[in-house]
């Protein structure tokens, strides 16, 4: 991670994909996909806890 965030200041672009919330939490912007589609966090959960119902 702390090479990332060194290439980053040096004005880098990082598109890391993860389900890992551990590195996740490194992130300035976050975008969350659910059946390939990108969804806004409200529809995120609401998908959630469809899924796990």
């Amino acid at each position: 991670m702390e090479l990332l965030h060194n290439l980053h200041r040096e004005g880098a672009t990082i598109c890391m994909v993860t389900h890992d919330p551990r590195f996740a939490k490194h992130a300035e912007r976050e975008v969350h996909l659910f059946d390939g589609k990108v969804v806004a966090e409200e529809e995120l959960k609401k998908l959630m806890a469809d899924v796990h119902a």
